[in-house]
């Protein structure tokens, strides 16, 4: 485990930017073991667990979402292709039944692949969706677990109770109850 994630919880961090992140009691860069023995988790720990819990769980309820909005665009894309394979065939028996020089006949060509492009941009705009909601999830998992372990280290429990506003745009958006509960 990382000492800075202790110091991301702890009122003594500052930031520095020659050396990263120093103790303000010690002057130096964290050079515990396992526990900080001058850390003091309050207003900034309680921001940070807020922050991460919203955020985390914001990510959750937003996986339906996410899953058929990847579902329906990408469904239309292959129904583009589809579409852009079929309008392709069928100027192909057109332009075969004319006469070669019509000029007319393969502007015709064009068509399909511009349904051809319109589908491609369709399906990378669904597993770019796909994408950054995975990577929105595991990025959120991860700082979720960091305050996690670090907690408990320290006999930390949280009972945490999350309301995410509709129109939800960011953590200070959510109504949050957090009770903490610290080792006697």
């Amino acid at each position: 485990m990382n000492n800075n994630w202790h110091c991301e919880l702890c009122n003594h961090q500052r930031k520095n930017l020659r050396e990263g992140s120093i103790c303000n009691l010690t002057k130096r860069k964290p050079d515990f073991n396992r526990t900080c023995s001058k850390k003091l988790f309050s207003t900034k720990f309680k921001n940070r667990l807020r922050e991460v819990n919203v955020v985390y769980q914001h990510t959750i309820q937003d996986k339906w979402w996410n899953y058929s909005y990847t579902i329906l665009f990408g469904l239309l894309g292959v129904g583009l292709l589809g579409l852009s394979v079929y309008s392709l065939s069928y100027v192909s028996e057109m332009h075969s039944s004319l006469a070669p020089s019509n000029a007319h006949a393969l502007k015709l060509y064009l068509i399909p692949f511009i349904i051809f492009g319109v589908a491609l941009k369709v399906l990378s705009q669904a597993i770019g969706m796909y994408n950054m909601y995975i990577l929105k999830t595991r990025e959120a998992k991860l700082k979720k677990d960091r305050v996690d372990a670090v907690l408990e280290l320290y006999n930390i429990t949280y009972d945490l109770e999350i309301d995410l506003h509709p129109n939800y745009r960011s953590p200070q958006d959510a109504k949050v109850n957090l009770e903490v509960h610290k080792p006697r």
